[in-house]
């Protein structure tokens, strides 16, 4: 059984950008008190030896071996919403850390799911509920009651009015606005800069002001 206030280890999967504040993430949840450390992160592209200090521990399939140790959390970094989806799944069993920056502000009554990583300056107003492994990045804005299913990505600056839906793995690009009540569908894009005032279908791309479908996946 874990032991109270024992120290959670974290490894972050992926070396990118997103990791990167994800170490922020981490940093600033110690100084608030909470019992972190940074062990170091999995990535498959061996050239990356070191990121911010911090080892590469090797390929992401070592999640297997280090899910044993009942002090080791998770966090997936990697931008991609389709490969962030299939290593979680891959992965299911594992531990997860949920990564709230401490400047980010949500709302009562607000659910976020395992693993998902909210960034600095985002806001989650009330009653919303965030998924599993979603990216809220920075600066973005998610107003009440909004549901937003796992491993979406909100890219910085994005803006969500009111009852907003979107749908798994879909991405908001950055400084995207989608007006109140609409779905999204899943596994879609919305490109940087683009107002949605009607609903947008699933596995689509969808550009401009306003925005409109520009390319329909085969799903």
């Amino acid at each position: 059984m874990k032991k109270t206030g024992e120290v959670k280890k974290i490894i972050i999967i992926g070396a990118g950008g997103n990791s990167k504040v994800i170490i922020d993430i981490i940093q600033s949840r110690v100084q608030q008190g909470e019992k972190l450390e940074i062990v170091g992160f999995l990535d498959d592209d061996t050239a990356k030896v070191s990121m911010k200090g911090y080892p590469n521990l090797g390929l992401v399939k070592r999640m297997e071996q280090y899910n044993t140790h009942s002090d080791i959390f998770f966090i997936n970094g990697i931008g991609n919403n389709n490969i962030r989806r299939r290593i979680c799944q891959t992965y299911s069993d594992a531990r997860y850390y949920t990564a709230i920056h401490t400047s980010a502000l949500i709302g009562s009554d607000v659910s976020i799911g395992d693993g998902s990583v909210i960034m600095p300056g985002a806001v989650i107003n009330t009653d919303s509920i965030i998924g599993k492994h979603v990216l809220i990045n920075t600066g973005a804005i998610i107003e009440h009651d909004n549901r937003i299913e796992d491993y979406v990505h909100v890219a910085s600056g994005a803006a969500t009015a009111g009852d907003v839906q979107i749908g798994e793995a879909s991405m908001l690009g950055t400084g995207a606005k989608v007006i109140q009540g609409l779905t999204i569908g899943k596994n879609t894009m919305i490109g940087a800069g683009a107002v949605v005032i009607s609903d947008i279908p699933d596995g689509c791309t969808a550009v401009g002001v306003p925005a409109k479908v520009k390319e329909k996946k085969i799903t």
